[in-house]
């Protein structure tokens, strides 16, 4: 019996988190519509800018999953202890939850790609959606891809010169689209941001 209570206790704080997720996208939502009856379709609101940053989260998340974990125990301390007393206890609980990034990723995609998406029509926001899903399914084969490699080699000077570049990539990808969101700007990534603009594009 003692053994079946920390099951019990995750799958309980597992559908809790789900449910509660759940509901701070529901009321986004509400409040990303109600605060668009009044705007016209191309006017970037600060709503717009604070709603794709939110997405981001997502890629970032699974890189540090990936790739940080790996090469940040390397790094100087202070930046250690600033990983760990901030964005550590996320990955953990990303890490500890694998099928929240999929949710995440299957709301994403109900609420802002599919062709009859119930969220008004803000190409700013879907913008930035789209690309944070692209750097998400990128993140994730990169991150699969280096796994599969031997771990004689991931533990070797050039695996963690690769997994150092794999990650600032990552980071750096992500920071630049967060900083031309807070802008009001599309973010312009050789090939990641020219797909999103295609798929928006035949959209309209």
């Amino acid at each position: 019996m003692l053994n079946k209570l920390p099951l019990l206790m995750i799958i309980i704080l597992s559908i809790s988190s789900t449910i509660l997720i759940g509901i701070i996208i529901r009321y986004l939502y509400l409040f990303i519509t109600i605060s668009y009856k009044n705007y016209n379709v191309n006017n970037i609101t600060i709503v717009d800018r604070c709603s794709s940053i939110l997405p981001y989260w997502l890629p970032l998340l699974e890189g540090l999953q990936n790739f940080g974990q790996q090469i940040l125990p390397d790094y100087p301390f202070n930046i250690m202890q600033a990983y760990k007393k901030t964005i550590m206890p996320l990955v953990i609980f990303y890490v500890t939850h694998p099928t929240l990034a999929f949710i995440i990723f299957f709301i994403l995609y109900y609420l802002f790609v599919r062709n009859k998406s119930p969220i008004p029509n803000r190409p700013f926001i879907r913008f930035n959606v789209l690309q944070s899903i692209l750097l998400f399914l990128i993140n994730s084969l990169l991150g699969a891809t280096f796994r599969a490699l031997p771990i004689e080699f991931r533990m070797s000077l050039y695996g963690l010169m690769l997994c150092n570049t794999l990650f600032w990539f990552v980071l750096s990808t992500i920071i630049y689209s967060i900083i031309k969101s807070i802008q009001g700007k599309y973010a312009k990534i050789p090939v990641i941001s020219q797909a999103v603009r295609i798929q928006i594009d035949n959209r309209l």
